[in-house]
């Protein structure tokens, strides 16, 4: 049994911490005081009701959480593993509310880190003066694909196999893995950050679909969104965003893959099969429920390309990769939105790393120093 800290009150946060508690872990469960009346069903009843697709492999079931509180030092104070499972745009608040109340040896896991979640994390850590000796793990996405049904119950349709995870720094892995891996059996370490960082598909396949789809979200039509909304041209541009992502293995030691290898690495247990995105989205059953977004003002491009898609280009630009089709995605995607997502995008400045060659950040990556 691991005594787990989840922060956040979203989607993916009600799954984790229902999963975790039915499978025995002492789990708390943190909101931010403004938010707390989200809470107030499952604080009346105690727990979170999951409810499990069919072929994913979860237990469903009632979840009696062990602590619901939106004071954030009593809710890390007997933790050993921090799960951090909230908006991108969220990191900096969670990062400095934390920050006083970490301890040496606690594991503080980004659920997704976005790129470089963990440096600004821990950046954040160190500009304000607290230096607790806690190894940072990045997952490469959301480990559920999921939704809430009611204030106090999640539908997990999703449950990913083989995903990335990686740790800040490196020096701290294989320990820290190995906790990770009681509490997800079906994880798999990455060798650094840059490979959970690119791995996200939602920065190029979000995006993506959202660009090519635009005149159908305007026209709010009802369309699935992984299944008809996924066309050849959306394969043809992932590709492309895939060969400027995968030129990253020039770094050494690192093995970025394609969006489609990715998807059916993490859904092969669920039948994911196909040789392009379009063919492995549409042999998966639970792909079916996802419907289109109705408005361009969504998180896949609200959040994905500030923190997701800018960052990537900033990187690309810093350590001399090519960006093209990455930078062109960014600017059209602020065309269309008539909004300048450049304005509070993540920097390599937030991240602690702007300045350094390739050489200098591998090492840093190690020792964190």
């Amino acid at each position: 049994m691991e005594k787990v800290t989840i922060i956040g009150g979203g989607n993916g946060a009600f799954a984790a911490a229902s999963d975790l508690t039915i499978r025995g872990n002492q789990v708390t469960l943190f909101e931010l005081p403004q938010f707390a009346a989200g809470l107030s069903e499952v604080i009346e009843r105690g727990g979170i009701e999951m409810e499990a697709f069919a072929n994913n492999g979860l237990t469903g079931g009632f979840a009696k959480l062990y602590k619901i509180t939106t004071d954030i030092e009593e809710a890390l104070h007997e933790s050993d593993i921090v799960m951090v499972i909230v908006p991108a745009y969220s990191m900096d608040t969670i990062a400095a509310l934390c920050a006083p109340y970490l301890r040496d040896g606690q594991i503080v896991a980004l659920c997704p880190a976005n790129l470089g979640g963990s440096l600004f994390f821990h950046h954040t850590m160190q500009k304000m003066g607290y230096h607790a000796k806690v190894t940072f793990a990045e997952f490469s996405c959301m480990m559920y694909a999921c939704r809430k049904k009611t204030p106090s119950s999640v539908w997990v349709r999703g449950y990913k196999h083989n995903l990335g995870v990686a740790f800040f720094p490196e020096k701290n892995a294989e320990s820290a893995f190995e906790r990770l891996h009681g509490l997800y059996p079906y994880i798999i370490r990455y060798n650094n950050i840059i490979e959970t960082g690119f791995s996200n598909t939602n920065t190029t396949l979000h995006t993506s679909l959202m660009l090519l789809n635009a005149a159908n979200i305007d026209n709010q039509e009802d369309r699935h969104f992984y299944r008809e909304c996924c066309t050849q041209s959306l394969d043809n541009l992932i590709n492309v965003l895939d060969a400027e992502r995968m030129a990253l293995n020039a770094f050494g030691n690192t093995n970025v893959r394609s969006v489609t290898q990715i998807c059916k690495d993490w859904y092969g247990h669920q039948g994911a099969k196909g040789d392009t995105l379009r063919e492995v989205h549409y042999s998966l059953a639970h792909f079916a429920a996802s419907k289109m977004p109705t408005t361009m003002n969504y998180r896949y491009v609200t959040e994905d390309v500030p923190f997701g898609l800018i960052p990537s280009v900033e990187f690309f630009k810093q350590f001399g990769f090519r960006y093209t089709t990455h930078k062109a995605l960014t600017d059209i995607l602020c065309a269309v939105c008539a909004r300048d997502f450049y304005q509070g995008a993540r920097t390599m400045e937030q991240l602690g790393i702007a300045g350094m060659s390739r050489e200098q950040f591998m090492e840093y990556l190690k020792h964190g120093c």
